[in-house]
């Protein structure tokens, strides 16, 4: 188990030796945010220049085959630091943080972004204080390519707060986020997992949960937002979110409503972030529920 005093002086130390992540690191005292109310809840928006790497991240077959995948140990930063964990991942200082507390943990192998990977849970109990997300190959992911979840405060996320406000941790189960009784721009699914076999069954509804392609209908693994985490009371949490496409339409716009808004788990989370400054200027509380229409399931339906 790692401490929040464990994670802060690993941090520094990479911050110490590699100076485009300290350059980046400092540049989030530059960062601006803004909310505005969407349904029934405040989505932030964030202007964090240094994300247009993933944001704008290319990531169809022939640039993913085309270039050299930046999680492989082979491929990374010679001063880039990681600690080995679980035998199979290496925990790594994001150098292009969204919070001053970003990591990336990776699988050691180079093997795709299926699907949820169970070790999700292992991390969410051994970061206490942390939530673990994951985005899926064709819902946010930079590297689709290669295995991997991240890991910030949970306290960033303001989903989690929603999540914990309205699904009580003396509820065990799943919660459908249509049950909260609150206007909400997108559905998701919230579980709180017992300690014993009813709470296995409650975790594996959230690792195989998938989201609906908008091309075909068919369910898809790799549709899907993800948070885990520890809540205060030491239960196993989870949000998941089913998404339907990658991208919203006005990403691939030619006109006036482009907006470079790629969406993933921090962005389902309620906070939207925007590298250009133009964008995080103009983004009404309209756009964004546009946006969380496009690209995830409509809070009002029922899902299967």
């Amino acid at each position: 188990m790692l401490s929040l005093e464990d994670i802060n002086s690993f941090i520094e130390l990479q911050l110490s030796q590699w100076y485009l992540a300290k350059n980046n690191y400092d540049n989030l005292i530059k960062v601006k945010r803004r909310y505005v109310k969407v349904c029934d809840v405040e989505i932030g928006i964030q202007w964090n220049p240094g994300r247009i790497v993933s944001t704008a991240a290319k990531v169809d077959k022939e640039s993913i085959i085309n270039r050299k995948c930046f999680l492989c140990k082979v491929n990374r930063d010679k001063h880039q630091l990681s600690i080995r964990m679980f035998d199979n991942w290496e925990l790594l200082v994001n150098p292009y943080p969204i919070f001053p507390t970003h990591l990336t943990i990776a699988s050691k192998d180079h093997a795709p972004q299926s699907r949820v990977p169970y070790d999700i849970v292992r991390f969410a109990e051994n970061l206490p204080g942390l939530c673990v997300f994951f985005n899926g190959a064709k819902s946010g992911a930079s590297a689709p390519d290669h295995l991997h979840m991240q890991a910030v405060l949970k306290d960033e996320i303001p989903l989690i707060s929603i999540a914990e406000r309205f699904h009580k941790d003396s509820e065990s189960g799943i919660k459908f986020s249509s049950d909260f009784g609150v206007s909400l721009p997108f559905f998701f699914v919230s579980g709180v997992v017992s300690p014993d076999s009813a709470g296995l069954s409650t975790m594996k509804f959230g690792l195989d949960l998938g989201g609906i392609d908008s091309n075909d209908e068919f369910k898809d693994l790799s549709l899907v937002n993800c948070f885990f985490w520890l809540s205060n009371n030491g239960l196993l949490r989870f949000i998941s979110i089913p998404r339907r496409t990658h991208r919203p339409k006005c990403f691939f716009s030619n006109n006036s409503d482009y907006r470079m808004i790629s969406p993933g788990s921090i962005d389902m989370g309620g906070l939207i972030i925007t590298p250009r400054e133009e964008d995080f200027n103009l983004l009404t509380s309209s756009d964004i529920e546009k946006i969380y229409s496009d690209v995830a399931v409509a809070n009002d339906c029922v899902y299967h």
